[in-house]
């Protein structure tokens, strides 16, 4: 099952499991970036991402309007709204979640046909079942993920790529003119 020169590739982002351990390792991915790195290796014949929505201003707007950058650098983008739910550690008492598992799995068994490579970029071992399905189908898989902010199924495998080893390629960089 080796790979043709210039494999069909499909990207599966975790919008809200990035950000969260972007945060905690304290750079963030800029997704127009991955989409060009992950491309420089692959034909991209499907790349989506999973994101939870706000229901309330402002956050509402900046989420809309990340959505529509999302489209326009090239990725399909699937939504729904954040459900709130009782956090005591929360300062709020409070913390919005949004789950996009089944989805993301669902819509790569979908796309599977049309690929020879897939890459979740998640650190979540929900995907290892996913991965499980992607092998039977002798189609390759590569997690992209955080490497102190992974499962340890995910990290520990020759499937795993460590956002951290291709920083200089990804990182998210402040324009110094905003």
């Amino acid at each position: 099952m080796t790979l043709p020169e210039k494999p069909k590739a499909g990207i599966y982002i975790d919008d809200s499991n990035l950000y969260k351990r972007g945060k905690a390792a304290g750079w963030m991915t800029d997704y127009r970036k991955l989409y060009k790195w992950v491309a420089a290796l692959n034909t991209i014949v499907h790349a989506r991402i999973y994101m939870g929505r706000p229901r309330y201003e402002p956050a509402k707007s900046i989420s809309e309007a990340l959505e529509k950058y999302f489209e326009r650098i090239g990725y399909k983008v699937t939504a729904k709204d954040l459900k709130k739910l009782r956090d005591s550690q929360a300062p709020s008492g409070y913390r919005n979640k949004c789950n996009f598992d089944v989805e993301m799995h669902d819509e790569i068994m979908e796309d599977i046909q049309d690929l020879d490579i897939v890459y979740i970029v998640s650190g979540d071992s929900d995907f290892i079942r996913t991965k499980e399905k992607v092998l039977k189908r002798q189609k390759h898989i590569k997690f992209i993920a955080y490497e102190n902010n992974c499962a340890w199924e995910i990290r520990t495998a020759s499937w795993f790529i460590s956002l951290d080893s291709i920083r200089a390629e990804v990182e998210r960089v402040k324009n110094p003119q905003n």
